[in-house]
């Protein structure tokens, strides 16, 4: 039970860094003859999504400035900023790997996307985690109440592909 602030709070952060995953693995295929669901799928793809390595610098500066960061703070921030930045990396990889293959993936490719996607999820929560801990920890009631609110803000950003 300690540790479940921190844990809300790190599901947050790394939330954050997977808001470009939606787009890749939403690649439902339209019933013939529903020109609405046709319509909708042309226009989802009409455009290159941004990864979140594009979006990462701007998340990063938001939480910065919504947890009203101090110098002193500084040094358990860089880490956070740091883990950050390498989880949107390994999004992208990903990410770009599964673009490539778009349109041409069998059942069996698409869920071993998926099994990459999950795996890099995982691994981009301990990161931010072993990270975030120390952060949080030296964070003043009122920094930590505002992580806890953005994190409520936020959470569907964890689920959301």
């Amino acid at each position: 039970m300690m540790y479940r602030k921190p844990l809300f709070a790190v599901a947050l952060l790394g939330g954050a860094a997977v808001l470009g995953l939606n787009p890749v693995l939403a690649q439902i295929t339209p019933v013939p003859g529903d020109t609405s669901a046709m319509q909708s799928q042309a226009h989802h793809h009409a455009g290159p999504r941004m990864l979140p390595g594009q979006l990462v610098d701007g998340r990063i500066a938001f939480f910065k400035a919504e947890l009203k960061i101090t110098p002193e703070q500084e040094t358990q921030w860089q880490p956070v900023a740091t883990a950050l930045r390498q989880n949107a990396n390994a999004l992208d990889e990903v990410i770009n790997s599964a673009r490539q293959q778009r349109g041409t993936m069998d059942a069996v490719q698409r869920l071993t996307v998926r099994g990459q996607f999950d795996k890099a999820r995982s691994e981009n929560d301990e990161r931010l985690l072993s990270a975030f801990k120390p952060l949080y920890a030296s964070l003043s009631p009122e920094q930590q109440q505002i992580a806890n609110q953005l994190l409520v803000q936020h959470h569907g950003w964890h689920h959301r592909a």
